[in-house]
């Protein structure tokens, strides 16, 4: 039965780079550390038992950087499912040994704990976590965005220089983009970036951007004012500073996109939270997603659903997917989130655009959308829990 999401007001959607489930929450599936729902968490204690005989198996993070960036293409995460030799999820280290023999292989198939991911297990422990939370395709960055912000992708692959690359990803039909979408419903939206936000290099978007005088588009340093004296729109889109970005200079990346350091990601979600959580006007009728494009080639020992994923028209691959890709994380972010609670429903990037449909659609996104058989992120939500809204405590302070 739907949920009934008058009350949300307000949806803030974030969204980083190229880790996957076990790699960043799985540790939570451990006694040890003291989990609400360790005992039915799918993580690290499980992939421990399913790669206990691998000469990699997994441990905890040695550093909290791995360079060079793992291969993440679709040809390398079929090797990483369903490698040559070995069984299902078995070929992480094979597909890094393929492009960099050198490299720290056993990087892959290590696991953060909460002194690496400090706000990231503040998140974990005071809301609702997806264990069962996928990747739209086993493919790269670019492919999964266009699937998280349309439910169809043109491309397979991911060109070198994506964020500098001018070129219409997704059809001319205003229901296919998700800004645009929610023009047409009259939905309010604004999106906070710094640097160059992922798709401001389409000429529709880069005309929007440049024709803009802040009521869309706005440096990310203008979150916290703006929420704190509730300038905020229905959809806030937040996005971090990409490794990748020919605009970063020497700042330091915030998308956790390998070889970043993870402590930026860390300080870019503080940030985001403490900005989101600020008015007590604002916050207790907000829900906010935090998850990965795609997994970025760590590991993780759950074999993706069988899920296909056809190539849509004018698609430039003719090969589609027969599974989703690999888990990621996700943390529903919102008083409306049970502190400490596990959704186990089965989830992808379109499970966002679902809750949009439902919240601002009349129940219906998409019928491209609406026919793909994963639930909604709402899900993640409480019905009990309408009625509490009081604030957490402060996530921790960050070195």
């Amino acid at each position: 039965m739907a949920k009934n999401l008058d009350r949300i007001q307000t949806l803030v959607i974030v969204m980083m780079e190229n880790r996957s489930f076990d790699h960043i929450l799985g540790y939570l599936s451990l006694p040890e550390f003291q989990h609400p729902a360790w005992a039915r968490i799918d993580g690290v204690r499980q992939a421990q038992l399913y790669y206990a005989h691998d000469p990699y198996p997994p441990r905890p993070l040695t550093s909290p950087s791995l360079d060079p960036d793992p291969p993440h293409e679709r040809e390398d995460i079929a090797i990483q499912l369903n490698p040559p030799l070995g069984g299902r999820m078995h070929g992480f280290i094979d597909s890094y040994k393929r492009v960099n023999p050198g490299a720290r292989l056993a990087g892959v198939m290590e696991y953060c704990t909460p002194k690496d991911v400090p706000v990231t297990d503040f998140l974990a422990r005071n809301f609702a976590i997806c264990d069962n939370w996928f990747s739209c395709i086993p493919a790269s960055t670019l492919p999964n965005r266009l699937m998280a912000m349309s439910g169809y992708a043109l491309v397979d692959h991911t060109p070198d220089g994506y964020l500098q690359i001018v070129e219409n990803l997704f059809y001319d039909d205003p229901d296919n983009l998700l800004y645009e979408w929610l023009d047409k419903r009259g939905v309010s939206w604004r999106l906070y970036h710094s640097g160059t936000f992922f798709f401001m290099q389409m000429p529709r978007l880069a005309l929007r951007y440049e024709a803009d005088d802040g009521l869309l588009f706005r440096p990310l340093d203008s979150l916290a004012e703006d929420f704190a004296r509730g300038d905020v729109p229905q959809v806030v889109f937040v996005e971090p500073l990409y490794e990748d970005d020919p605009r970063r200079g020497n700042a330091q990346a915030t998308d956790d996109h390998a070889p970043a350091s993870i402590w930026g990601g860390q300080r870019f979600l503080k940030m985001v939270y403490e900005a989101i959580s600020s008015n007590q006007d604002v916050w207790p009728n907000l829900a906010a997603v935090v998850t990965y494009d795609e997994h970025g080639s760590f590991f993780d020992h759950v074999y993706p659903p069988a899920i296909k994923t056809e190539p849509p028209a004018n698609a430039r691959y003719t090969d589609g997917f027969g599974t989703l890709g690999v888990r990621v994380p996700a943390l529903v972010i919102s008083p409306f989130g049970k502190a400490g609670s596990l959704c186990e429903s089965l989830l992808d990037h379109t499970s966002i655009l679902k809750f949009i449909g439902e919240k601002f659609g009349g129940g219906k996104y998409t019928p491209l959308v609406d026919a793909r058989p994963v639930g909604s992120m709402s899900e993640a939500l409480s019905e009990e829990n309408l009625a509490s809204s009081a604030p957490v405590a402060p996530p921790p302070a960050m070195p």
